[in-house]
């Protein structure tokens, strides 16, 4: 998502508590308690292409930090994960076999990672 749509759906969860229906760009929740807007065109008008959105998704990698506490003392590890591995990266941790907790998630396109 381009920064200018990050704040649209930010401002849009800002501005609506929520929405009695589930229809593009109004604020839903889910019968678990999670909140979150349905986009149903680009920005342009267009309905979404699957195959363009999976292939796009799959260009990212995604740096996942993880806090590990070691007796007094605690780091970071930041992990580059590719896309189609974060799931079970996050899985990992989730499960209890991971050592530390993941404390952040950020979106890169290979290129961009230092």
């Amino acid at each position: 998502m381009t920064d200018e749509l990050n704040k649209k759906v930010i401002n849009l969860f800002s501005t609506n508590k929520k929405a009695k229906l589930c229809q593009n760009g109004n604020v839903c929740e889910t019968a678990d308690g999670y909140f979150y807007v349905s986009i149903e065109t680009d920005e342009n008008g267009r309905h979404f292409d699957e195959d363009a959105l999976l292939n796009r998704a799959n260009e990212f990698y995604y740096i996942v930090k993880v806090m590990v506490k070691d007796g007094l003392r605690v780091y970071i590890n930041n992990y580059k994960i590719p896309a189609d591995k974060l799931l079970k990266f996050i899985k990992f941790y989730n499960d209890g076999k991971g050592e530390g907790r993941i404390i952040e998630i950020d979106k890169f396109f290979q290129d961009e990672w230092a």
